[in-house]
């Protein structure tokens, strides 16, 4: 952290930033993070509360993954025409309004759902070009590491304080509301300390030359595909439990409560693996042992939540969150040293993002409609372990140790 990266000293005309400039980098750069999943972690434990119609239902826990896969070249656009950092502002801008449009009400909600999804989906693809761009290659480990752990913590603190968050307004339907609008207030910090980070803005078309070819290619590589589908389907896992985990345990006879403390308890674990396996991963020449190991919590953690008696569903949750938190984290490290320049780990982060969240948009539509239509859980978690077991198949190759 006391070293700039050579992008940063050419950024700063060759004179190395003073210590407090790179602590607003790493303070910026950690309150965006944190900031990436609060719109999303918030919804679920009120869903009960809000008094959706079973469409609105599915279109605030599947529009925002469609929106992740559209809205990803969005970003590499961005990058590109305005440099990472006034990119970042104008994400932060989007899931600034996002955040406080959904305190209105049914429509605001879904509208503003939709405008704060937009602003994570060029976040998720500028974040990864942006640590390449300002740290060192030797500080990829812990810069995604720590990328992966405030992702997590932003899960933990909004799926923890999403139901107190809405007993301390009243407990009704307007209560609801009204505190998904507050988690505006994180999102506006994030902004206002990301502001000192624009004097370091350069478009990334102007110093590639405005050159665009470095990813036409992408599409036809093997690893570019693997990354894409380890990614995409480690988030359909992450994304079905994150709309339908409290939903799953009310069923079967928890109270709103207890299934509270259940997703928190696993949005905990997930900020844990999160950190971790980046971060060990980094030290590792090949990936493809800790690719298995995620794979496998969540696999054994799903079926776990399926078939294990409901006293032990602490065990299996925080096994299964491990891996979800593991999964991104790792996916989000394979953009960055799979990746030879920080255009081709642009590109990738787009490509995986695209193709990835358009993926995981197929899970929570899936699992709730099958859910509606057998009336059970059962099939639809078969489903979610299926396809885990499909990705140990198709996966691995992006583990390797080897770059686009």
């Amino acid at each position: 952290m006391n070293e700039l990266s050579d992008g940063n000293r050419r950024l700063a005309g060759g004179a190395m930033a003073r210590p407090g400039q790179l602590w607003l980098l790493w303070l910026g750069f950690i309150m965006v993070s944190l900031n990436m999943r609060l719109i999303f972690a918030t919804v679920g434990p009120l869903l009960s509360a809000l008094h959706l119609s079973f469409t609105s239902t599915l279109l605030v826990t599947t529009l925002p993954l469609v929106l992740l896969s559209v809205f990803s070249i969005t970003g590499v656009k961005l990058r590109q025409r305005m440099g990472e950092e006034r990119a970042l502002f104008v994400a932060l801008v989007l899931l600034c309004l996002g955040c406080a449009m959904r305190g209105g009400g049914e429509a605001m909600l879904l509208l503003g759902t939709a405008i704060g999804s937009v602003g994570i989906a060029v976040m998720n693809v500028i974040m990864p070009a942006l640590a390449r761009k300002r740290f060192l290659p030797q500080q990829m480990g812990s810069v995604m590491g720590i990328y992966a752990l405030m992702l997590g913590v932003g899960a933990v603190i909004g799926a923890g304080g999403a139901f107190p968050l809405f007993l301390s307004l009243g407990a009704d339907e307007m209560a609801a509301y009204q505190s998904l609008g507050l988690w505006a207030i994180p999102a506006l910090l994030a902004l206002l300390i990301w502001l000192p980070q624009l004097r370091h803005s350069v478009a990334a078309g102007q110093v590639s030359g405005g050159r665009n070819g470095a990813g036409n290619d992408l599409y036809r590589q093997r690893v570019a595909w693997s990354v894409t589908l380890f990614f995409g389907l480690q988030v359909l896992n992450l994304y079905v439990f994150l709309a339908w985990m409290p939903t799953i345990f009310t069923s079967r006879g928890s109270s709103p409560e207890s299934a509270a403390l259940l997703f928190s308890a696993s949005q905990f674990s997930l900020m844990i693996g999160g950190f971790l396996v980046p971060f060990l991963a980094a030290r590792a020449r090949d990936q493809r042992g800790f690719m298995v190991l995620t794979i496998l919590c969540c696999l054994v953690g799903t079926l776990g939540i399926l078939y294990a008696p409901g006293n032990s569903a602490m065990v299996w949750v925080l096994l299964l969150g491990f891996g979800q938190g593991a999964g991104p984290g790792l996916g989000t490290y394979l953009f960055v040293v799979r990746s030879a320049s920080g255009e081709s780990a642009a590109r990738l982060s787009a490509m995986a993002q695209s193709v990835g969240y358009l993926i995981a948009g197929l899970g929570p539509l899936l699992v709730g409609y099958l859910w509606k239509f057998v009336g059970s859980w059962d099939l639809p978690l078969l489903l979610v372990a299926g396809l885990l077991v499909l990705e140990l198949l198709v996966c691995l190759p992006a583990g390797k140790n080897q770059r686009i």
